[in-house]
């Protein structure tokens, strides 16, 4: 058995909890995955502890089941637009006699850089690493194992609200589980539909959600900028069910089933038949007007994008082009035409490429498993604080369980 890695993605709409096996190659596995509604988190910002531990608790139960395992400690994510980027530097004198570098030299140096100044109301959630220095040498990736002096580091250091990283973390924590550490959403994100030609070259990632839709652009390997709109898939359910006079849920349903992003790909002839709010009969709508209705607000979407990134006079460094993810828009047809036409760029979709999670919707949950597994250090959270109660119970479960799989066995063996 390789490394398992757990992943929960706290989203507006849903939580997806992902069990990952990595062998000794580095190729993972999916071996547990679950999924469930989510009340609790609205933009990204969790607004109900007790039904966001509710939907972690059902979503983590689904994955048990699957694995066969029990989870005690996952990766979860922060959206990007609620977290500051701090360049700073770290050095430290490499202790051993021998000069070599080893782990520990890595975690003193990486936390010898957390020493800056942040606003109270703020707290450091990770530290990326850019680059090493070994006595002068730059551009190091890895160095443990190197012979040196003096050792250097290069990094971002992320901060997030305490108030929005403590309520994520305890109602994680409320479920039974740890968090083994608050990974910034595009930075796991990027790690599942990003090529590292496009990183290195430059590229847009706009990951379209229920609620928000972040926004990061990558340059020479890092993450260099990164925003969020409160605007997104939910949006363009509701225009729907205004302009159609139609229940949400309905409006959603046909959303998936006949939207497209792009009017000149509608066609008249093809008609939806509906049964708008407080009218006994159902009456047909052309694709023509549910295209309209839909590629009104992704424009405006795509518009808020392009005029911030030419605001803050980034757009010239996108030279790869856009990449679309995520599961508030992805399924529409003629979205890569309609953001070619604003952008002025190429636009591709963006998936993760692992069997049983191939979906856009996943994007961030896969990603979180393999920023995770990559990750030799990880900024450890000092603020959890399992409850008890629901450990109890979901260990009670998963015991019962693994007792009826050994009487199974021995059934199945002798009888």
């Amino acid at each position: 058995m390789g490394d398992l890695i757990t992943a929960i993605d706290l989203g507006t709409s849903k939580v997806c909890v992902m069990i990952a096996e990595i062998d000794e190659k580095g190729k993972t596995q999916i071996i547990g995955l679950g999924k469930s509604p989510c009340k609790g988190i609205k933009k990204g910002i969790v607004v109900d502890i007790e039904a966001t531990t509710n939907s972690i608790l059902e979503a983590v139960e689904q994955a048990e089941n699957m694995a066969d395992i029990e989870v005690e400690e996952a990766f979860i994510n922060i959206p990007g637009g609620y977290t500051n980027l701090i360049k700073n530097k770290g050095v430290i004198a490499v202790s051993n006699e021998d000069r070599e570098i080893t782990m520990e030299d890595v975690k003193r140096v990486l936390n010898s850089a957390t020493i800056v100044s942040i606003p109270q109301d703020q707290r450091i959630i990770d530290v990326v690493p850019n680059q090493y220095i070994i006595d002068g040498y730059d551009e190091i990736k890895d160095p443990i194992g190197m012979v040196g002096i003096r050792l250097e580091v290069d990094c971002d250091i992320i901060t997030g609200s305490v108030t929005s990283v403590l309520n994520l973390v305890r109602s994680v924590n409320r479920s039974g589980i740890e968090v083994l550490g608050i990974i910034m959403e595009p930075l796991a994100t990027s790690e599942a539909v990003l090529t590292r030609d496009e990183k290195e070259l430059g590229v847009l990632l706009v990951d379209i959600g229920s609620g928000t839709t972040d926004l990061s652009l990558f340059k020479h390997g890092r993450l260099i900028y990164s925003n969020l709109i409160p605007v997104a898939g939910n949006h363009i359910t509701n225009d729907i069910s205004v302009g159609l006079r139609i229940p949400f849920k309905e409006s959603e349903d046909i959303k998936k089933k006949h939207g497209l992003a792009y009017v000149p790909l509608a066609k008249e002839e093809n008609v939806i038949e509906i049964k708008p709010i407080s009218i006994d009969e159902t009456i047909k709508v052309n694709e023509v007007n549910l295209a309209q209705i839909i590629e009104a607000r992704i424009s405006e979407i795509f518009e808020l994008i392009n005029s911030d990134i030419i605001n803050k006079g980034i757009k010239n460094e996108i030279l790869t082009g856009v990449v679309l993810t995520g599961g508030g828009v992805n399924y529409f047809n003629g979205i890569k035409e309609l953001g070619s036409k604003i952008f002025g760029l190429p636009v591709r979709l963006g998936q993760p490429n692992i069997i049983g999670a191939k979906e856009p919707i996943f994007s961030t949950g896969v990603g979180l498993v393999n920023y995770g597994y990559k990750r030799k250090f990880n900024y450890y959270i000092e603020y959890n604080n399992v409850e008890n109660k629901n450990s109890k119970h979901r260990k009670g479960f998963s015991t019962s369980k693994n007792v009826m799989n050994f009487i199974k066995k021995i059934w199945d063996e002798y009888f």
